[in-house]
């Protein structure tokens, strides 16, 4: 083993006792108070009874206030290292959205990261044995060699450099995490309501241990998306017209989707929404087959919601397809126009956040940052 090696496996080693042995005094000295109350189980019959029949219309966008962010007080820094504002956050969470919000994406950031660096020894393990095998007989496979150790080196150091965040702060439950994001949705924060309808504050590493909160999730996702989706979310948007067609039934579905009966209607009322949002084509660029218009490995979301278009539309009567397009057309003036999400770091471009749309409706987690964002 060189010592590059043995010094990033001594630190992976240290971070983890940090982060899962000490600190317990940040939970343990809140009171039942300010932790959210889990959700009930519900009992059998009602829990059928809560998923809309088949043929149902669709649920109704639920009844949740708009968050105004103008108006909250601002949240301690994202750069600050989660032990030293975890009291301040735990104490606001209870009476403030956002914080709740946080809060649950803090512990979540921080339970991905304990992921991370529990499956880094194993990866260490397996890279060193794969450094061993390989040839040293000339100068250029000696500095290959090197450049790969150094490599891993980069990568180990910024896992435990981003690990110091989360040091000496415990897990809570993912029941408890759960309820944070419930909370904060129910109150209108945007990044949050879009977690929970998705699904994504529920793991399925933890399905066992969050039963009572999906069985209230079950009957209130779809309209808690509906509601992001009418506040011009396009996600959401996306999720839910996914979550509708008859073919998901080829693909793993989310939570949401299995929370939400098939209606192939609404499904092609909200692709043509989704596909009337984005941008209009430039027609000065070149375009490739299932790429961006600028040719540079982009895809194109017209040309993927077109297909989910054409694909419904087949299946569908005139009829049918006809009340899709009435629904989509009364939408465009009752609805908030969806906006395409940016991700972070981005510069724009029709194309540059579409990969979203390829994901079958899964959308990605929502990050400490967005709990602050309005609607």
């Amino acid at each position: 083993m060189t010592a590059t090696l043995k010094h990033g496996r001594s630190l992976i080693w240290l971070v983890a006792l940090a982060a899962t042995g000490a600190g317990m005094y940040y939970w343990g000295r809140r009171s039942g108070a300010d932790t959210p109350p889990p959700a009930q189980a519900a009992v059998a019959p009602a829990a059928e009874a809560s998923k809309p029949a088949a043929g149902a219309a669709p649920r109704a966008a639920a009844a949740i206030p708009r968050y105004d962010a103008g108006t909250a007080r601002p949240l301690p820094s994202t750069d600050t290292p989660l032990r030293l504002i975890l009291p301040e956050l735990q104490r606001r969470a209870a009476s403030e959205p956002a914080a709740a919000c946080r809060l649950a994406a803090e512990m979540e950031y921080c339970d991905g990261l304990r992921t991370r660096l529990a499956g880094a020894e194993n990866n260490l393990d397996m890279f060193e044995r794969q450094l061993e095998s390989m040839p040293q007989d000339t100068q250029q496979q000696r500095d290959q060699r090197q450049r790969m150790a150094e490599s891993y080196q980069g990568m180990t150091e910024r896992l435990l450099t981003q690990s110091e965040h989360c040091a000496q702060v415990p897990p809570i439950s993912a029941e408890q995490r759960a309820a944070y994001w419930r909370r904060a949705a129910l109150a209108g924060v945007p990044a949050a309501m879009r977690h929970y309808a998705s699904g994504n504050a529920f793991r399925y590493q933890d399905v066992l241990d969050t039963l009572p909160g999906l069985a209230t999730y079950r009957g209130e996702a779809e309209s808690i998306a509906r509601a992001a989706a009418q506040r011009g979310d396009a996600r959401m948007l996306a999720s839910l017209a996914y979550a509708y067609s008859p073919q998901r039934e080829g693909m793993r579905r989310n939570f949401l989707g299995q929370s939400v009966q098939t209606d192939p209607v609404e499904s092609l009322a909200l692709f043509l929404q989704l596909r009337d949002s984005l941008p209009a084509p430039d027609a000065a660029a070149p375009s490739a087959p299932g790429r961006g218009p600028r040719g540079r490995g982009e895809f194109n979301s017209r040309e993927m919601i077109d297909a989910q278009i054409r694909s419904l539309s087949r299946d569908l009567s005139p009829e049918q397809t006809s009340q899709a397009r009435e629904r989509a057309a009364q939408r465009a003036q009752e609805w908030t126009r969806p906006s395409m999400p940016a991700p972070a770091g981005a510069t724009g471009g029709a194309n540059a956040s579409s990969m979203f749309v390829m994901q079958g409706g899964f959308v990605p987690d929502a990050q400490r940052q967005e709990c602050e964002g309005a609607n």
